[in-house]
């Protein structure tokens, strides 16, 4: 057998150097990298970098699966995301109460879960706090805690009803002013001479 290998045997110790080398590199490359990856998420790195040194790949796998999800970068950056979002409702200040979704200050119901906020002015319409007695637009006088009956929300299209109660008596109106009309043409037209 040694007649076989014996002229390559150079070769083959060569290459069995070359990957002990590149078992040491590849050792201290995950050692390190395990080290500065919990470091950067914030999960023990001295920890995880001695249990690479001892166990390998094995203390690399274990790694993988249980290493926080982000970064302590990402966590901050979220963070300060969602400070600047609070900052930003705080600003305007105007939340609905029940489902503190953001809203508008002349919104008299919320859009997101349709609770009533305001009731319009008897007056002049515009938007006031139900517990309210004066109107601070148009000094009308308000009942306090009124309550207005909102229709409930349907998935139809709401047509404006017209000024007449059916479309009977659309029709008759509309005939009435037709006959109007044609009796005023009749009186200003002149008489036929008769001869």
């Amino acid at each position: 057998m040694t007649d076989l290998v014996g002229p390559y045997m150079p070769y083959l110790t060569l290459a069995m150097q070359l990957c002990g080398v590149f078992y040491v590199v590849f050792r201290l490359s995950l050692i390190f990298w395990v080290s500065r990856d919990a470091q950067r998420r914030g999960a023990m790195a001295w920890f995880w970098g001695v249990s690479a040194l001892f166990f390998g790949e094995l203390a690399w796998i274990v790694y993988m699966v249980v290493r926080p999800p982000e970064t302590l970068d990402d966590a901050h950056e979220r963070d300060l995301e969602i400070a600047a979002r609070e900052a930003e409702l705080s600003r305007t200040g105007l939340t609905c109460p029940h489902c503190f979704k953001p809203i508008e200050a002349d919104y008299l119901i919320c859009p997101t879960c349709m609770k009533k906020l305001k009731k319009p002015c008897t007056s002049c319409g515009r938007p006031v706090k139900t517990t309210w007695s004066v109107c601070p637009y148009c000094k009308a006088r308000q009942v306090p805690g009124e309550r207005i009956e909102e229709p409930e929300p349907t998935a139809e299209v709401l047509v404006p009803e017209p000024h007449v109660e059916t479309m009977a008596e659309a029709a008759a109106h509309a005939e009435k002013i037709e006959a109007a009309k044609t009796s005023k043409k009749k009186k200003q037209a002149p008489a036929p001479n008769e001869a």
